[in-house]
């Protein structure tokens, strides 16, 4: 399964056209590849498992879906307007895939990371972030992002499979980066 996921995820991120997502500003446009990405991602991760993960904002917010696998962005939304795209689950505990952008000393970012919640302290949970893609905005290249993403998503699938944590934490920490809680 494993293998042909693969395959079929390099397709679903080959069909998007890159070359028609435009915004005006570059956090415009890597927020719109990344909706591009995640609906796509979301899309293929519920026909292969069956689990229909949430995402925020909605699917359904952000684009249309056309039906094979093709969506298109809802024009109507102000994406560099989005601070984050999230996709995930609760199980046992909450985990997430998260594109956002942001600003370091004055450099604008994007990243594409997993927040695992490892505990509750005084009630609220606490995530550990493990990165799979970060760039500048303006070098940003979605395929790449999903490419750091590939050797995490066999755990993943196993997690949302399952509804065990276990998988997703162990693929994290042994062929991700943490970058904090």
């Amino acid at each position: 399964m494993s293998e042909g996921l693969m395959k079929s995820i390099d397709a679903d991120i080959e069909s998007i056209p890159f070359a028609q997502v435009k915004g005006s500003s570059e956090r415009d446009r890597v927020m719109k590849l990344f909706a591009h990405g995640f609906l796509r991602l979301w899309t293929r991760l519920a026909l292969e498992s069956g689990q229909k993960l949430k995402m925020a904002p909605s699917q359904y917010v952000l684009g249309n879906y056309e039906g094979q696998m093709r969506w298109s962005l809802n024009e109507n939304v102000d994406y560099k307007g989005i601070a984050h795209i999230e996709m995930g689950a609760t199980f046992r505990k909450k985990h997430a895939l998260i594109g956002e952008t942001y600003i370091v000393k004055g450099d604008e970012r994007a990243r594409l990371f997993f927040s695992l919640e490892q505990e509750k302290v005084r009630e609220r949970p606490v995530f550990v972030n493990y990165l799979a893609y970060d760039a500048p905005l303006a070098e940003f290249d979605l395929a790449k992002a999903f490419a750091g993403l590939k050797p995490v998503l066999v755990g993943w699938i196993e997690t949302m499979m399952t509804g065990e944590d276990e998988a997703l934490w162990k693929v994290c920490k042994e062929k991700m980066e943490c970058i904090g809680i």
